[in-house]
């Protein structure tokens, strides 16, 4: 028998599993801090729009520019006139509804008109920084634009006595933009600006922490970087760049604003928060370069995978899904294949978690075994240390001799936590950051899956199920060991209770299962005792 008045903290196990669950909320709590946001969920800048900036008049140049439409001298006079004033051109189907400015040529404001806020009024991402508008050598620029069509625009400026001509042509179908700028030779450079208001902090803390984000996104020479701005205090400045940026953008837990390079040379791009506005500049380094056209594609709207993946490979990197991608993105697709079978989102997250367990279980069976030996072989190592315990070098000896005999292995039974730890924050990830599931109800009360339970029925139900599949779970500790333990399904219950109720549905299901599984292991096992 164990010595009740043995200290725990004698006992190795003891010491390894206490160290293992401090690892693992400590890295929870770090992961969740580093990624996700302290923001009201669901919350995308709607941030009005104000009138445009005057800009300074083009120089009078009497001959016209070479590449610039010929134009007769009232012509001339008329393009000056008109690039003083903004003027707006409006678009709208069933799915967006925009407006473009003449003002840099970027948009006022974009509408999604189906996908809503906690308010049920759609998204709409609006910025006094036209989105995507253009500054020529740092200054603002005002341009004619000539509607082509209900989707094409072309407007046309001089700027220091040379001419540009901005293309933007909107793609119904993918809903992005293309963008082509023609200039000619002499600028110093081409900016394209874009901006989102900087999400307001909530009460995010320790047991109850917060998983939306907003971020910086941009891929810099082929690698894909993140710069988490969630966190930033009120009154706290950041300032960050990069070069050679193919990809560029601001983003938030389900939505994003990105751009494209498609030029012949690589932009760099800066990026600022300051006075509750995130934004970022995607600038072209013009001095030394004789390029005469840019070439971009602009994205605003929801982070579908596959639609990214069709407007442009590079786009879909915006899914970010963190170190454990290579298994967030076969598991998304399984979601998105079980959700095809059955119908509900809901239905499809229990479905992937069954297949998780059952794809794990030879791992669970593994360590169960190993928990029996040792429980077994828990006498004899409680004798030997009391035979031996002025000689430690004898109760290794012996000890191991008799896990030898038992055929136990202490780290097996740590086998499936390592393995569950990568799965389960690509999980995370899968579920709380899928727009699939953003505000699609599971039944009755769980009227949004990406949404914390409001009544809290499903991290109460977690955690007791996690209790009972403690349980049932064959251990070595004492007492004293066992109560420490014992506080685990509540900090879960806790955790739980403020994240998305897709997750919690998923770690439900998941004990749920794990308490089915250690019930019939444990009657196989007694039948062979018998």
């Amino acid at each position: 028998m164990n010595n009740q008045n043995e200290s725990p903290f004698g006992n190795p196990r003891f010491l390894i599993s206490i160290v293992v669950v401090f690892l693992f909320l400590w890295g929870w709590q770090y992961y969740v801090n580093k990624n996700y946001a302290t923001t009201p969920a669901t919350e995308v800048s709607t941030q009005s729009t104000e009138s445009a900036q005057n800009i300074q008049k083009s120089k009078k140049n009497d001959s016209t520019p070479k590449g610039f439409p010929q134009q007769s001298a009232p012509e001339t006079a008329e393009l000056k006139i008109s690039t003083t004033e903004e003027k707006n051109f409006s678009y709208e189907d069933e799915n967006v509804k925009w407006q473009l400015s003449s003002s840099g040529m970027g948009l006022s404001s974009f509408e999604l008109k189906k996908y809503f806020d906690k308010s049920k009024t759609p998204i709409v991402f609006s910025s006094v920084e036209k989105l995507f508008s253009i500054e020529v050598n740092l200054e603002k620029v005002n341009f004619l634009v000539k509607k082509v069509s209900d989707v094409e625009f072309i407007g046309t400026s001089v700027v220091g006595g040379k001419a540009i001509t901005r293309t933007i042509k909107y793609d119904k179908s993918l809903m992005y933009f293309s963008s082509n700028t023609s200039f000619e030779p002499g600028f110093a450079s081409i900016s394209y600006v874009f901006s989102d208001k900087k999400h307001a902090p909530s009460s995010g803390n320790f047991l109850m922490p917060s998983f939306d984000k907003q971020d910086f996104l941009f891929r810099e020479a082929g690698k894909i970087s993140t710069e988490h701005i969630s966190g930033l205090k009120d009154a706290e400045v950041f300032n960050k760049s990069a070069v050679n940026v193919s990809l560029a953008s601001i983003g938030s837990q389900y939505f994003t604003q990105a751009v494209i390079d498609k030029s012949e040379i690589l932009p760099a791009a800066s990026m600022s928060v300051k006075s509750s506005l995130a934004q970022m500049h995607v600038n072209y380094d013009l001095k030394n370069s004789q390029i005469k056209n840019i070439d971009q594609i602009y994205y605003v709207g929801p982070k579908l995978g596959e639609g990214l993946q069709k407007i442009d490979p590079v786009l879909a990197e915006v899914m970010d899904y963190g170190m454990f991608g290579f298994i967030a993105k076969p598991l998304m697709s399984l979601l998105k294949l079980m959700h095809q079978l059955l119908g509900n989102w809901g239905l499809a997250i229990i479905a992937l978690t069954l297949i998780v367990r059952l794809i794990m279980l030879p791992f669970n069976i593994l360590s169960f075994k190993s928990a029996r030996a040792m429980q077994k072989a828990q006498p004899h190592l409680a004798a030997i240390r009391e035979k031996y315990k002025s000689d430690p070098m004898r109760v290794n000896k012996e000890t191991m001799a008799v896990m030898k005999e038992h055929k136990a292995n202490p780290l097996s039974g740590c086998l499936p936590m390592l393995i569950q730890i990568p799965v389960f924050f690509a999980l995370w990830k899968t579920i709380g950051s899928s727009i699939e599931i953003y505000q699609q109800p599971f039944f009755g009360w769980i009227t949004d899956l990406s949404t914390h339970d409001h009544f809290f029925v499903l991290p109460v139900l977690m955690g007791v199920t996690m209790f009972f599949q403690q349980k049932l779970t064959p251990t070595t500790m004492d007492p004293m060991q066992a109560k420490i333990l014992n506080f685990m399904p509540i900090l879960f219950t806790l955790f739980m209770l403020s994240l998305p109720s897709g997750l919690t549905l998923y770690n439900f299901i998941s004990a749920l299962f794990g308490v089915t599984q250690q019930y019939f292991l444990l009657k196989s096992a007694d039948k062979k005792t018998a």
